[in-house]
């Protein structure tokens, strides 16, 4: 009864060790994951009258639907174009079956795209092992984000990059495989986004109508070389919303799981306080039952 007495005595004192730990890194995931969604709103807002500004300068410009693919009239070597994936897993562990599903759709994604060049990018030390583990090739890269904060000089240089490599034709496509926002705040799925070359959709003339503005602003220098700059802002805020949807995801799948292993936690603390108690009851109990039977007390009864 001593030994059993030991060991719920230390795993009482070690939840009791473990109880606070759990709780702070369940307050930390829920603050992250809200200041994520936080700065989202915000990014959102920000996006909302950039696009307005960019309608403004396709209208001045006049453009007309975009042609991505331009001619060439002279081009004696064939360029080998590839396509890259790149895959935006968690940053911590803790998130349960977050990068599972990852590297899921990853393979569904390559065995569709058979014979194709795909490129796959991942970013997030903890997804590394697990396509390690189903033999899926890729370039290992490191994390997008530091907290509720997406690493804005990282893929404002993958944009860049990912922009030279269209221009130069070696660059077929960028998609982004990562968490994203589907309605509420709680609810995020693996989804794939097509972020590069980019799709300009032109307002029809009704549409444009409603929309006119008077007066008309003043643009100052060659609209085509404005809106090309605002285009490519416009691809890196969609970039940094990807970001921060992975970054709420992660929070939220961590958040969840903590909260689960406090409820367990409380409940095992409930349990093995009752059997400590009980254990001592039976220790006094005993110890009393010695002292009389020394002192004779029970043999006069």
């Amino acid at each position: 009864m001593s030994e059993g007495k030991e060991r719920a005595q230390s795993r009482l004192e070690n939840l009791q060790a473990i109880e606070p730990l759990i709780s702070s890194l369940r307050v930390l995931s829920l603050s992250t994951m809200q200041m994520a969604t936080n700065r989202q709103g915000m990014l959102d807002d920000y996006a909302e009258r950039f696009n307005e500004v960019a309608g403004l300068i396709r209208k001045t410009a006049n453009r007309k639907t975009v042609m991505l693919t331009q001619e060439e009239t002279f081009n004696f070597r064939s360029i080998e174009q590839h396509q890259i994936l790149a895959v935006i897993g968690s940053t911590r562990g803790i998130v349960g079956q977050y990068n599972k599903n990852l590297v899921w759709m990853t393979r569904e994604y390559l065995q569709a795209k058979q014979g194709e060049s795909v490129r796959v990018l991942a970013f997030g030390q903890r997804i590394h092992p697990l396509l390690r583990q189903e033999g899926i090739p890729f370039t290992r890269r490191g994390n997008l984000s530091s907290g509720s904060l997406p690493d804005y000089d990282v893929a404002a240089k993958l944009i860049r990059e990912w922009d030279h490599g269209l221009a130069e034709r070696s660059l077929k496509k960028v998609s982004i495989l990562s968490y994203r926002r589907m309605g509420s705040n709680t609810n995020y799925r693996p989804a794939l986004t097509e972020l590069l070359p980019a799709k300009n959709e032109r307002l029809s003339d009704e549409q444009e109508d409603e929309k006119e503005t008077w007066p008309m602003p003043i643009v100052e220098g060659d609209p085509e070389l404005i809106f090309e700059k605002i285009e490519s802002h416009i691809i890196a805020i969609q970039f940094y919303r990807l970001i921060l949807d992975s970054v709420a995801a992660e929070n939220l799948f961590r958040f969840r799981l903590l909260e689960e292993a406090k409820e367990n936690t409380s409940n095992l603390l409930e349990e093995l306080s009752l059997e400590v108690r009980a254990n001592r009851r039976k220790e006094i109990t005993q110890q009393l039952q010695e002292l009389l039977a020394g002192s004779g007390m029970l043999a006069q009864r």
